[in-house]
């Protein structure tokens, strides 16, 4: 197969199994959501039952009340991010905000961090500009180079995604703080040419030191 077609074809794979993984972590968290409302009402079923007055038990009641309210906003907050999501999808080039399209993909991926109990951390600039650039494609090569670290890292470890501007250019930092699994996962790895070529295609580079940071460059301007 010609070079090209083959990395346009894994880059397709790559940005299919992507958006499988956001869908299905996703879907995970709302489950867990809608477990905890219908829990929380099999609570208040129990409490009428058993004849509790609801002037004398207010309090019992209004916690239950507060914790199904919790998880719907919840729920309202991922299913916004999740639309949001989608439409970066529609235009391959777009103008928009690092920031808000790093931190809706934060809150997706949260769940899977959340496995191996490393904590993700948000540090960025105040003042970020908008780019003009794929948010799509940025959102990919961010995911997997975090999944990456995820993959790689100890439990109890930290990673921290920075942002932050270089002259007429805008920085996305992944910082890790813990331990290195060696080996671990490396059969399912996704082939670090794949980012390079991919954030090039952005107008931008990325370089890795020792798995521990991972730095992307993007113009503030498609190229």
């Amino acid at each position: 197969m010609n070079p090209e077609l083959r990395d346009e074809e894994n880059l397709r794979l790559l940005h299919l199994r992507f958006i499988g993984k956001i869908i299905a972590g996703f879907t995970h968290e709302v489950k867990n959501y809608l477990a905890i409302i219908k829990e929380s009402a099999g609570l208040i079923e129990d409490l009428i039952t058993l004849g509790k007055d609801t002037e004398s038990d207010s309090g019992q009641y209004l916690e239950i009340i507060r914790s199904i309210e919790e998880q719907i906003e919840k729920t309202n907050i991922l299913y916004r991010y999740l639309n949001r999501f989608a439409h970066r999808m529609e235009d391959q080039l777009a103008t928009f905000n690092v920031n808000e399209s790093l931190e809706e993909l934060t809150a997706l991926v949260t769940r899977f961090a959340n496995q191996k109990k490393i904590t993700i951390e948000k540090d960025f600039h105040e003042s970020m500009p908008s780019i003009y650039s794929n948010p799509s494609l940025l959102q990919l090569v961010v995911y997997t180079a975090l999944e990456e670290k995820i993959r790689h890292l100890d439990k109890n470890s930290k990673i921290s995604i920075q942002t932050g501007i270089d002259e007429n250019s805008v920085k996305i930092r992944l910082v890790s703080e813990g331990n290195l699994i060696e080996g671990e996962g490396d059969a399912t790895s996704i082939p670090y040419e794949i980012l390079e070529k991919t954030i090039k295609q952005l107008g931008g580079n990325i370089s890795e030191e020792n798995r521990k940071e991972t730095l992307m460059m993007l113009p503030l301007t498609a190229s």
